[in-house]
């Protein structure tokens, strides 16, 4: 079982005005319910706080009708292996009961504690203090074992946003795809600009103005996915999102592992397979433990080339690992020291012009090598929560394309290859301080980053080497950060944050030309939420961000400064539950305005630039819900959205379609989980159906592609015997032939149509042991 870090979590406080629990003498009277509605009735009748140690479980509590808070928590708990203790007048803390008691009690009863499901609720970490899901006032994904369970055959983050709603990415292919969330989106293409979603792994930065890593999720937790703009608590880029990836963290008393083997096949295609592993290993029991996994993997191609006379050329290996080292320090302290490696080689690109297949020149391979180290070092200080993440990333990737339509102009002979090369070098550091027990939580912290990226791109032929690209960009940003609860009503809260931050960015490029400037602004935000036991809750957020000021260069010999990117949105969501919490429903409606959004185009000589688009706005909705029919779970979603250029600064436009690119106005899922028995074994199956409405390619009326408008389903089973776990999955069921994206290879897109078409049928077949 996996195991949970310290979260000290205040359940539910009591009115400002309440007297003490103590003072009380009224009988205590808590309906029928979850013990998470329970708690949280509990403590606003007396006006006490509870704390958690872990996560709560799923279990349901009888109506109780008690004298005084010791006989109701005792009461709630009972089964659970869980015990209360208090701490002082108005404040009490869940956690474990002691392991032998635990064991009596498990002998001498039959209770059992359910084991937490995909549907309850969690301790996140995605306001940078612990806080239960059903507290947080904010657009927030939760993907957890039940949807990581079904990414056998394609277990990266861009396989696991295709199970959530308002997440949209390219498919250039593994290592090279951007991720967009609530429709902020700016381009198709991988220039230089920064990225409009942060990427993390558990509280360290990982990426600044690269692709997706495509980090294969082996031994993970969870993804957290926060919708809508970041800036107070995340800094600059965060303008569609943040995305975190938690770990599971080293156990300190438990020897445990598991080794997972995949065998995959495509309809058309070839074969390809995985192998991954994990072992935790406690060095000394109770106090220091290191947690490691690894992973090889053979991605199976099945795109040809008719050009070449090869077959499945998009064959991708993967292979990588990460170890964490925890220190139990003592007196409430721990340090996790971490590191993550992964290398990723496609031996050609995906795209096709016409069915499942292409005619180039020469292979066109690409790269990703990533290479990261994070410690962390968290405990108390008094009564407060202390923090310190330092984290260095180093992030290579390289392309090769087939540029042999460039020959005449570069005075070259056929084959030409231009060969692109970038690097990123990140050093982040972030401490915090908080209070999250306080009856007004509260967090304080401060800020830096360091991020040096590097380009360079030549042509090569025959005995010929020519210098295209040589650009840098080295960007230094400190910021200070504080946000805050007040609680108005027992029911009613109101946050505020604000970010003040410094940012200075120097830009080389080719040629005599250097640009240096420097920001100072704030990114402030606002939550008025609206809490309710039995219903759930509602808010209305505004929140902002920004984007460092770039560079433009739509074409070779054309560059001047542009200004930042600056977003601000208002949304109103909502997060309830009904039915003896078997139904709940979440979504936003959402409005935001951008000005001066960054697009990276490509230029007349195929290379990428970055030029002002101009003003932007997105309006919608998302909706999404779950229903828990016994044996039968249903999970569905939609997003709604207008995502629009109102004032283009670019002539290139279209004026009559002002689409943002690679987001659709309207996508759906729905996904049916049926639970039953298979030789007497439990097992499980599902059936999944995805619609991704039409996208686009890029503002350029020249380059514009249509891509999107199709429907994708899959299906599996799972069977589980002790340790031993057996899985089939099928994706792409009825072997579809959808067009994901319009783009593949720069220097031919203008002449040719490219198409990136949905991966034909393919069958995964899965085997995991638990050691």
């Amino acid at each position: 079982m996996r195991s949970c870090r310290y979260a000290c979590v205040v359940l539910m406080a009591s009115c400002i005005s309440s007297a003490p629990a103590a003072a009380r003498s009224a009988n205590i009277v808590i309906p029928a319910g979850s013990l998470r509605t329970a708690l949280d009735a509990l403590a606003r009748q007396t006006g006490i706080s509870i704390g958690m140690a872990g996560t709560l479980p799923a279990t349901h509590t009888r109506k109780i009708d008690a004298s005084d808070v010791a006989q109701a928590l005792k009461r709630l708990l009972s089964g659970t292996h869980l015990r209360a203790v208090r701490v002082d007048a108005t404040t009490w803390r869940i956690e474990p009961e002691p392991r032998r008691a635990a064991r009596l009690r498990a002998a001498d009863t039959r209770a059992t504690t359910p084991p937490p499901t995909e549907g309850a609720d969690i301790i996140v970490t995605a306001s940078k203090r612990d806080e239960r899901l059903s507290d947080l006032p904010v657009s927030i994904t939760i993907v957890g074992n039940h949807a990581l369970d079904r990414l056998a055959g394609k277990r990266g983050l861009v396989d696991l946003l295709a199970t959530t709603d308002g997440a949209f990415s390219t498919n250039l292919g593994p290592g090279r795809d951007r991720v967009f969330l609530r429709g902020v989106a700016d381009s198709a293409f991988n220039g230089t600009s920064q990225s409009l979603v942060s990427l993390y792994v558990d509280d360290a930065r990982i990426g600044y103005s690269s692709p997706d890593p495509d980090l294969r999720m082996v031994d993970i937790d969870r993804v957290e996915i926060l919708r809508g703009p970041q800036g107070t608590l995340y800094g600059t880029g965060a303008l569609g999102g943040v995305i975190r990836i938690v770990t599971t963290v080293p156990d300190l008393d438990r020897v445990s592992g598991t080794v997972a083997g995949e065998a995959t096949g495509i309809n058309n295609g070839a074969v390809g397979g995985a192998l991954d592993g994990t072992v935790n290993v406690p060095i000394l029991a109770g106090r220091l433990a290191l947690r490691a996994s690894a992973w090889t993997e053979t991605m199976p191609g099945w795109i040809d080339d008719t050009g070449r006379g090869k077959r499945d050329v998009n064959r991708t290996a993967r292979s990588g690992g990460r170890a964490a080292l925890r220190w139990a320090i003592g007196n409430g302290w721990t340090a996790t020291a971490s590191g993550i490696g992964q290398w990723i080689d496609a031996r050609d690109s995906q795209y096709a012009t016409k069915g499942l297949s292409r005619a180039t020149s020469i292979a066109e391979p690409q790269d990703n090598d990533f290479v990261s180290g994070m410690l962390d070092i968290h405990g108390p200080i008094g009564s407060l929560d202390a923090q310190s993440t330092t984290a260095i990333v180093s992030h290579d990737f390289g392309s090769t394309y087939d540029a042999s339509s460039m020959a005449a102009s570069l005075g070259t002979t056929v084959p030409v290859a231009y060969d692109e090369d970038r690097s990123i070098r990140l050093v982040t550091q972030e401490i915090r301080l908080s209070d999250p027990t306080a009856r007004h939580p509260w967090i304080v912290g401060a800020s830096m980053l360091d991020a040096t990226t590097r380009l360079k791109g030549r042509f090569d032929s025959v005995g010929t080497d020519i210098l295209a690209r040589d650009d840098k960009e080295a960007v230094f940003e400190a910021a200070v950060f504080a946000e805050g609860t007040q609680r108005l009503t027992p029911a009613l809260d109101f946050k505020l944050g604000l970010r003040g931050f410094v940012t200075v960015s120097d830009i080389e490029q080719q040629g005599p030309d250097e640009q240096s400037t420097t920001k100072l602004g704030v990114t402030p935000s606002a939550t008025l939420s609206w809490h309710r036991d039995d219903t759930g809750l509602l808010w209305v957020r505004y929140a902002s961000a920004i984007r460092p000021a770039g560079v433009t260069r739509a074409i070779a010999t054309s560059e001047q400064r542009i200004p930042g990117d600056e977003l601000q949105s208002l949304e109103f969501g909502w997060r309830i539950r009904g039915l003896d919490d078997r139904l709940s429903l979440s979504g936003a409606i959402f409005g935001a305005l951008c000005e001066h959004l960054r697009s990276d185009v490509v230029g007349s000589d195929g290379l990428f630039g970055t030029v002002d688009a101009g003003n932007a706005t997105n309006y919608g909705v998302e909706f999404g819900g779950r229903f828990d029919a016994g044996r039968t779970m249903i999970d569905f979603g939609t997003t709604i959205q207008r995502a629009r250029l109102t004032s283009p600064a670019d002539d290139r436009v279209d004026p009559d379609d002002r689409r943002l690119p690679v987001v659709p106005d309207y996508s759906a899922r729905i996904g049916v989980t049926r639970r039953f028995s298979l030789i007497s074994l439990p097992a499980s199956g599902y059936l999944t159906a995805r619609y991704i409405g039409q996208t686009r390619l890029s503002f350029d009326p020249a380059l514009d592609r249509p891509a999107g408008d199709y429907v994708t389903i899959g299906t599996g089973v799972t069977l589980a015997d002790g340790p031993r776990h057996w899985s089939m999955d099928i994706e792409n069921l009825l072997d579809g032939r959808g067009n994901s994206f319009g783009f593949g290879n720069p220097f031919t897109l203008a002449a040719t149509t490219q198409t990136v078409p949905i991966r034909p049928r393919a069958i995964t077949l899965r085997f995991a042991i638990d050691m």
